[in-house]
């Protein structure tokens, strides 16, 4: 007899929070081993992904790509150039990334440069670009809807979200519901159809099945037998959760088998990890906590802020004493001359 298969319990989890008009809370990251959640900080992070015995986050509250190994911090990145950055993935040894707030996608080197752009048509957050795939070697990315203005989807996207793909701008998934984390596994696009509370499944020659999951989801990963699914709490609700969950759903009939809890109110990312990562994470959180350096930095910059501050209020107080020191220059000038003749 043949053992029931047993869903995967090691997670790294980023949270959004607050961001321009938007989210709830302040975001995070959180390890879940053996399903229970640790928050590791409490910085408002998007993009999640793991190449190379590393995981890499964006930390969208200190607009950072940070790399993390099991023996810590290994790696931080600053991408001024961007803005509202929702997801990241390696490319080829680059960084790409979803610039959301500028309607964008862009390809950054280890060293903070820009090498390549694909920009959409719409001013700022026209489209609602977010989440990325690739199939086959092309870049696929997720977006709300094509929209000429700055977050016009708000007015209603029902429908229009697509999912296309980079290189020859093609669509190749129509008429979602503001969707997120594109997935095409086994043959079978999985898509998290956000605005209805969905998880989207469109198996090869079949109709569309929506997964209802009871709240906004955005997060996806998937083993053999399961699919992980973000499920956020309400942020328009009169009273919003606490908490969101990932739902674990069985691949071959889509029912929900287990809701682990996340204590933050809104997910954006969920990828599995090995457990030795998940349990590192967890039990050491101080090892990757950023949020003491970006305090360090902060009250750096405080410092030289304050010292500009007290150098030019020195300089005003110095400056009507020029004249003074002008014609003391002068005067001390002629004595010499006087002395030497004397």
């Amino acid at each position: 007899m043949s053992a029931v298969p047993q869903p995967h319990r090691s997670f790294l989890v980023t949270s959004v929070g607050v961001y321009d008009d938007s989210g709830v809370g302040t975001g995070g990251f959180v390890s879940v081993h053996d399903g229970e959640s640790t928050v590791i900080d409490a910085i408002d992070s998007t993009g999640l992904c793991a190449a190379d015995e590393m995981v890499y986050r964006f930390a969208r509250g200190l607009q950072s790509i940070v790399g993390y190994r099991t023996d810590g911090v290994r790696y931080v990145l600053k991408v001024p150039e961007a803005r509202d950055i929702h997801d990241i993935a390696l490319d080829g040894g680059q960084f790409i990334c979803v610039s959301t707030g500028t309607n964008e996608v862009i390809w950054i080197d280890p060293i903070g440069r820009i090498t390549r752009r694909w920009k959409g048509e719409g001013e700022r957050d026209a489209w609602h670009l977010n989440c990325l795939c690739k199939v086959d070697d092309r870049w696929h990315v997720a977006a709300f809807g094509r929209y000429a203005s700055h977050r016009e989807w708000t007015k209603g996207c029902l429908g229009q979200g697509f999912v296309m793909e980079l290189d020859r701008e093609i669509d190749v998934v129509r008429g979602l519901n503001g969707p997120h984390n594109p997935r095409l596994i086994d043959g079978t696009w999985v898509i998290c159809d956000s605005h209805i509370s969905a998880l989207a499944v469109q198996r090869p020659g079949e109709a569309v099945v929506q997964v209802p999951l009871g709240g906004f989801t955005r997060g996806l990963d998937w083993d053999e037998h399961f699919y992980y699914v973000g499920v956020s709490a309400n942020r328009k609700a009169t009273v919003v959760n606490d908490h969101s969950e990932i739902a674990v759903v069985r691949r071959s009939d889509l029912s929900v088998v287990e809701r682990i809890r996340v204590p933050f109110p809104e997910i954006y990312e969920v990828i599995r990890v090995e457990p030795n990562l998940s349990r590192a994470f967890s039990t050491e959180p101080e090892k990757f906590q950023i949020a003491r350096e970006g305090e360090r930095l902060a009250q750096l910059e405080q410092q030289i802020a304050t010292s500009g501050h007290e150098i030019n209020e020195l300089r005003s107080r110095l400056e009507p004493l020029r004249p003074f020191e002008h014609w003391r220059s002068k005067w001390q000038g002629l004595l010499r001359r006087v002395g030497r003749t004397t």
